[in-house]
């Protein structure tokens, strides 16, 4: 079985056991230099793959939209051990990756450029509904995938450097604001915990709130963060951006379990998260919050 893991402090040192044919250096960067690259830009993530508990490779993407194109996710690497070929492991990692990104609910095109003679990369996204679109450059063409669905009116999309800011200037209405912490707060812990999962809520194209999750194990995500700008409530918003949110979560599949917390005193929550499958599960004395999950196996 083929697994994703997120690269962290912990493993990320674990790239340089991967071991490349020469030839392989001719179309792609090794994963060290792609890792190594990625840390000058935030918004690239990086993904170890595993053989049950063996690495085998590395794989990356990342949203096309700090580089001035929305609704796209490019892959930048895919990468299988010499000594692990043959098995059907870059199929199988790439499918875990599209159900990841065909989950995103701003996502409407995937794409993916390899060097010209890797005609085994051509094949592998031939084979995963990829159309070839040309060349990219003068050693290297272009292919994508387009979903069919046009863009839904609520969507949730990357936080990065030039659109943060204007998440920090939504706002609730004054009795809700002791019911969930600031976004300039939730902004802060989300640049400092890499894994933590943060997300505008957009409504026609404008940024309406904030959502956000963490991975409190790694078969359990808990969502911490979900607020909606006091003039855009009462419109079924928040209500989309959570089911986004859980299609997305979902397409983990060694997710097994997603917790929510809240208030006791928010009027609507229990019945809001409770239509959603949310089960309250018991009071955390020392947050002084009730906790609910949903239990996906």
């Amino acid at each position: 079985m083929i697994t994703l893991k997120a690269t962290s402090k912990d493993n990320y040192s674990d790239v340089f056991t991967l071991q490349l044919l020469p030839e392989d250096l001719s179309f792609i960067a090794s994963p060290a230099e792609a890792l190594a690259e990625s840390a000058f830009f935030p918004y690239y993530r990086n993904l170890l793959i595993y053989h049950h508990q063996t690495l085998v490779g590395f794989i990356q993407y990342h949203p096309m939209e700090p580089e001035g194109t929305k609704h796209e996710y490019t892959i930048t690497q895919l990468t299988i051990d010499k000594r692990f070929r043959r098995q059907g492991f870059a199929r199988q990692a790439l499918k875990k990756l599209l159900t990841q990104l065909r989950a995103k609910s701003d996502c409407q095109i995937i794409s993916a450029v390899y060097v010209e003679g890797n005609e085994r990369m051509r094949s592998l996204l031939s084979g995963m509904s990829f159309e070839f679109k040309g060349r990219w450059n003068d050693t290297a063409y272009l292919m994508e995938w387009h979903r069919e669905a046009p863009l839904p009116k609520v969507y949730l999309s990357t936080v990065w450097q030039e659109n943060f800011e204007q998440l920090g200037d939504l706002a609730l209405h004054e009795p809700q604001q002791p019911l969930v912490a600031p976004n300039e707060w939730t902004l802060l812990e989300a640049a400092h915990n890499p894994g933590y999962e943060v997300r505008a809520i957009n409504y026609q194209d404008k940024q309406v709130g904030l959502l956000m999750w963490v991975p409190e194990k790694p078969h359990r995500i808990s969502i911490w963060r979900l607020m909606i700008d006091k003039a855009y409530q009462q419109q079924g918003i928040g209500r989309q951006a959570l089911k986004a949110a859980l299609e997305e979560i979902r397409s983990q599949p060694e997710v097994t379990e997603i917790a929510i917390c809240y208030v006791p005193d928010n009027p609507v929550a229990k019945d809001f998260y409770g239509s959603f499958g949310f089960v309250e599960t018991g009071f955390d004395e020392e947050e002084e919050e009730m906790l609910a999950e949903i239990r996906l196996y």
